[in-house]
């Protein structure tokens, strides 16, 4: 568990998808480290880096997964070998981890991933994307077992209205 120098209990918690953080947890071993995460975020709370396929048991690097099958309960298969299913054992860990994150004052999110995307990730049906706007399967079940857990995907980051509107939320959920 990585957290910023700011580890004070008085300080708000936020989860963090790990690869925003700079680790190179990436089905591809890359990173994907966001500038406003590694500043401001991490001067103003504790990160809590999460990275559901790692924590999971799936290796890095490991072969790319995508939403499939069905808009409202999408499988996690493979990308490039359709075989592949990690599905259950997605679930097995998200049962496993949701309790944990009951500390968790907000939580920012990878967009675009099939574990974690909030609003952007792509379903595939037959081969063909049919949206771009559904939830990460561990970001879906983070979202319904905490409603009022302020968050944010890194993509919206950037604009300084949706930025300050979604720190303040994070205050307000740590002082409730």
């Amino acid at each position: 568990m990585k957290t910023s120098p700011a580890t004070k209990a008085s300080t708000a918690r936020l989860g963090v998808s790990q690869c925003l953080l700079g680790d190179r947890v990436r089905y591809d071993a890359a990173s994907k480290a966001h500038a406003v995460v590694l500043g401001e975020l991490a001067e103003r709370f504790e990160l809590i880096a999460i990275c559901p396929e790692v924590e999971a048991g799936l290796g890095i690097p490991r072969p790319a997964v995508q939403l499939s099958g069905d808009i409202e309960q999408p499988r996690l298969t493979g990308r490039d070998q359709p075989e592949l299913d990690i599905s259950e054992r997605m679930a097995s860990y998200t049962t496993e981890k949701l309790p944990t994150l009951a500390g968790l004052d907000g939580y920012v999110f990878k967009s675009r991933s099939p574990s974690c995307g909030l609003n952007s990730s792509p379903v595939f049906i037959a081969g063909r994307c049919v949206t771009e706007t559904s939830r990460g399967v561990f970001a879906r079940a983070v979202c319904q077992q905490y409603p009022a857990l302020p968050v944010i995907e890194d993509s919206e980051l950037d604009s300084p209205t949706r930025l300050a509107s979604f720190i303040d939320a994070v205050h307000a959920h740590h002082r409730s």
